[in-house]
Parts: C-alpha cells; structure tokens; sequence
C-alpha cells in the first residue's frame, strides 16, 4: 500500500512538473505568436508613411521604400520640355536630346521677312547673336520634385504628393532664346534703306542746239520707307516670341512736282544779245572758237559758269590766233584777242535774264559795240567773268558767230510778270585828253618819231539794269556795275641819238632835240589799228546795240523776229576796227 502511495505521490509531482512546463511552453508559445503576429505589427506600423496613390487610395510605405521610389536617376512621369516628353530619360539622356537648341546659331531660330509693297525681303540677321537656357531649364525640370521646404518622413511624403500630381497635372518646362539686338538697327536699316526711294524731278540734261530746246529726263515717283517702325515691329515679334513671322512695312509714295512735259512748255527764250564784228579773219576765229564751246552749255540751278575754267587758256594749240588786245594800255597780238566781245554779249544777256553776275571788270578803254559802261574784259587769268545761275530752273546757253555777226541768247524760266530787261551804260564823268607826251628815247636816232600810245578820253560810268512791262513802261530801275575808263594822252618817242652816238636833250613841251646838225622831223608813224577809235576829237557816242524781242521796250523797237524764233538774231551792230580781248590792266 505505502509502496503504491509513494509511488502515486511520485506521478503527481512528476505531472505538475511536466504541467508546469507545458504552461511555460504554452505562455511562450502564445507569447512569440502574439509578438510576431500583433505586437510586431503594432510597433512596425509606427514607422510607415501612408500616402494617397493617383487613385485616392492611402498606401503605406516604409521610409527606406518611399525614399528609394522618389530617388530615381529619370525624370519624373509627366514631365515635358518644351512640348517632348522626357519621363523616364536620364539628365544626360534629355541634355542630347536638345543639344541642337543648346548650340543655337541665329539662323536656325528666325525667318523674318519684311513685306515692302509686294515683295518680300528676308532677315539676314547676320551680326546678331541668340542664346538658349535649354540647359538651364533641363536642371529645373530634372529637380521638380526632388526636394522639399519640410524635413523628414514629412518631406518625403510632400515630394510623393508632388509628384503624384503630375499624372494628372503635367508640367511642361519652356525654354527661351536671347537675342543680342544691339546691331539688329543697322542690319535693318542696311536691309530697307535701298527701298528708299529720292523723287526725281524732271531734269534738263542737255540743249539741242538745233531745235534749240532742252533735252529733258521725265520725273519718277520717290519712295519714303518707315524703317524705324520696322525695326520697332521685329523687336516686339522677339519680344512675343514669334520667331517666323512677316513683318509689313509702311511705305509712302513721293509725287515730284514736274514733268518733262511742264518744263517743256515752260522753259525758252528768256534773252540775246548780238553785235557785228569787224573784218579781221584772226580775231573772228577767236570769236567763233568760244560761241562754240559756250553754246549748248547747260547750268542747273545754283551753278556757276566760270569763264577762265570753263574756256582754259586761249592758246594756238586749241586753234586761237594773234589779234589786238590792251595790255598795259598798249594794244598787242595775243592769242585770243577778240574773245571779249563774245563775253559782253554773255554779260548783256546773262544781265537780261536777271541771273546773279557774281565778277564783271570793264576794258582799260571803253569799247564801242556797247553802250559805254556795259563790257565786260576777261584775260588769262584774270580779270575773269562769272555768274550764277540764281534761279530756280536749269538755263542753256546758245552762241553763235556767223557772217560778222556774234549772238549770246540765255534760254530758261520767263522774267516774272511778263517783264523784260535792259543793260543801260551812262556816262557821269569824262576827262579830256591834254595833249601829245614826248618821250625821248635813246635807242632811236635823232629825228625819228614812233607814236606808241593813242588819245582816249577817261571815263567814269554807271549802269542800270531797267526793267519794263509789256507796254515799254520802265517798272524799276537799280543801278548796277559801275566802270571807270582812265584818260590816256597821245605817247610819240622821240629819237635823241646823234650820228656821233651821243644822246641829246630833247624839248618834253614841243619834242624838239638840240642836235649836231638839223634833223627834218618825219611824220609820226601811224600807230596799230585800234579797238577803239581815236578819243581826242571828243566824246563819241557808240551805237546802241539793239535788243532781242523779249528785251526791248515798244518805244525804240528792232526789227521783230517772229514768236518764239528758232534761232533769235537781233540787228548787227557796228563795232570798233580792231577789239582785242581785254585790259590787262583792269580798270
């Protein structure tokens, strides 16, 4: 019994034991699966970042999972660059991408044209410079989304909602061109200023001798192009970035104010002037060899006519010969002697056609072809003649010699108010000769008389330049150039050399010399032929040299050529025997 009881005893214990155990075991147990299935969920769910998905569903992530699905080396979804969608490319990937744009030459961004009227005129933007950010905005685009204004598990979830946005909301990222417009005027202005466009009036280019009527180029319309609105206008396409456009450009049409037609109409004889020349074959040369080079001679306005410039030195290469010209008082063969004559007649008429005579000189002796007071010298080189063509129409001059006959005519714009002008000469003061001066001269002998100088009267004068209506009525009257003519006694050298070689004195009252032996005094010499006449006898009055139609009031009319003659050939004047080119010694 005891042995039973003891061994009951021993099973009870060793069952609590293993009941203890398997407790343990149990608690344990329970423990480890409450910890792996509850209590590790419990303290994992601590440390998740829960986030709304593109659907509106909440999603969790562990930090290190989020962080690594945001930390991608692409460019996020819904990401573009200028229109190309570049999600999922690497940085470099997208930087080849636009690589053309990033080395952009201006060429490849602008096609401006300039439409002028109807034609259109290209951009050549040479000089200028264009740059891109396309880089600039590759880096911007690249880092959306991958930083944050928040910190931690915070920031992560703002970057995952950024970004989640764009596949509903797409960000396209623009890049811009800079253009350097600093030379973009010039290269404007160089492009449109040859549309500009000066009228053109009508222009007279030449005379046509024969039909004596100027040769006249028809007018054409000018052009005025707004070239500063131009480049206004390409400026603010840039600014708009519209990069290929056709910019129009304001063009004005410029009218003239003339027409081959009107100047035609307009323009003719305004005046002439002539005089007959003498019968010296040498001097009438000269005097044709100038109405040939002045005749057809067109002057626009503003121009000047220069004599000595425009004829040159009167040489015998040119075809001029020796006729009389006053040199120191003294009539001498020079080369071109004669010419002034031909200019006088330039000087009435050019005076007659109210133009501006800027230089006029007188002879040293008056001339006879023209009123005292109105010639007009030139001599190489100077004295010289000049004018002006002061109005506001180009004028021709017509020469001609012919038949002992010398004509100037001035064709142009008529003379206001259907007036027409005279050149007057008048005389204020005249100083008679005083007598014969004796000069002895050693070099001839005793008894021998050479007259060296002739007598002529001085002069002083004053001309007028007379306008007249077309009834002869004097409507103004100014005075004009005045002219000064120097008295000059009759000069005789008187031979004082004996036979024995010796000089002897001479009487300056009689021209008498006291010599060895009575000497018979000879008749003076006759002296050259002069230009002018003899003035000793008194004071003669020239001719008045007769008017072309246009210029010659009713009261003393020529004889009246027809309207509008073709060639104008007023009635020849007498003039002196022998006129030479002028004072070498201007007055």
């Amino acid at each position: 019994m005891k042995k039973n009881a003891a061994k009951r005893k021993q099973l009870q214990v060793r069952k609590r034991v293993i009941i203890g155990i398997s407790s343990a075991l149990a608690v344990c147990l329970v423990g480890g699966v409450l910890y792996a299935t509850v209590i590790r969920k419990w303290l994992d769910a601590r440390n998740d970042i829960v986030v709304i998905d593109a659907n509106g569903s909440e999603i969790s992530f562990e930090p290190e999972e989020l962080q690594a699905q945001l930390d991608v080396n692409t460019f996020y979804q819904g990401i573009t660059i200028d229109g190309q969608d570049v999600s999922g490319k690497t940085l470099e990937e997208v930087k080849a991408m636009f690589q053309e744009k990033a080395n952009v030459q201006i060429s490849d961004v602008l096609d401006v044209k300039f439409q002028v009227e109807n034609e259109l005129v290209p951009l050549n933007a040479t000089g200028m410079t264009v740059s891109c950010d396309i880089n600039e905005v590759i880096d911007k685009a690249y880092a959306y989304g991958r930083s944050s204004t928040l910190e931690g598990d915070d920031a992560l979830k703002d970057r995952y909602n950024t970004i989640t946005a764009l596949q509903t909301q797409p960000i396209n990222f623009a890049s811009t061109y800079t253009f350097g417009t600093e030379g973009c005027d010039a290269v404007i202005h160089n492009l449109l200023d040859p549309y500009q466009k000066e009228v053109i009036e009508a222009k007279a280019t030449g005379f046509d001798t024969e039909k004596l009527e100027f040769i006249i180029s028809e007018s054409q319309p000018g052009r005025t192009v707004d070239v500063q609105k131009a480049i206004a206008d390409f400026k603010a396409a840039v600014d708009r970035a519209e990069y290929q456009v056709v910019i129009p450009v304001d063009c004005t049409t410029v009218e003239p104010t003339t027409s081959a037609e009107y100047l035609k109409n307009y323009l003719g004889l305004v005046s002439s002037t002539a005089s007959d020349t003498n019968s010296n074959s040498n001097r009438n040369t000269n005097i044709r060899l100038i109405c040939e080079a002045i005749d057809g001679l067109v002057l626009q306005p503003g121009e000047v006519f220069n004599f000595n410039d425009f004829i040159g030195e009167r040489t015998p290469e040119k075809g001029y010969m020796e006729a009389n010209g006053i040199v120191g008082g003294v009539y001498v063969p020079e080369y071109g002697g004669g010419i002034c004559q031909a200019n006088t007649m330039l000087y009435h008429s050019v005076t007659k056609a109210d133009l501006q005579v800027d230089e006029r000189h007188p002879h040293t002796y008056a001339s006879s072809y023209v009123d005292r007071g109105t010639d007009a010298t030139v001599t190489w080189t100077s004295p010289n003649f000049q004018f002006t063509n002061s109005s506001e129409y180009p004028i021709a001059i017509h020469a001609t010699y012919a038949d002992q006959v010398v004509m100037v005519a001035i064709y142009g714009r008529p003379i206001e108010n259907n007036l027409h002008i005279k050149l007057i000469g008048e005389t204020v003061k005249t100083t008679p000769t005083t007598g014969t001066v004796y000069v002895a001269d050693s070099s001839l002998p005793i008894g021998t008389r050479k007259g060296t100088k002739e007598a002529h009267n001085g002069y002083e004068c004053v001309s007028y330049k007379v306008w007249y209506d077309e009834d002869g009525n004097e409507v103004k009257r100014e005075e004009y150039f005045s002219s000064s003519y120097p008295m000059t006694n009759e000069e005789i050298h008187v031979g004082t050399m004996g036979p024995d070689g010796k000089t002897y004195p001479m009487d300056p009252a009689t021209g008498a010399v006291a010599g060895p032996t009575p000497v018979p005094t000879p008749t003076p010499e006759p002296g050259e032929p002069t230009d002018n006449p003899p003035e000793n006898q008194g004071d003669p009055t020239p001719t008045p040299t007769p008017e072309d139609p246009t210029n010659n009031p009713p009261e003393n009319p020529p004889e009246n050529p027809p309207e509008n003659p073709p060639d104008p050939t007023p009635t020849p004047v007498p003039e002196d025997p022998n006129g030479g080119e002028g004072g070498g010694e201007p007055a």
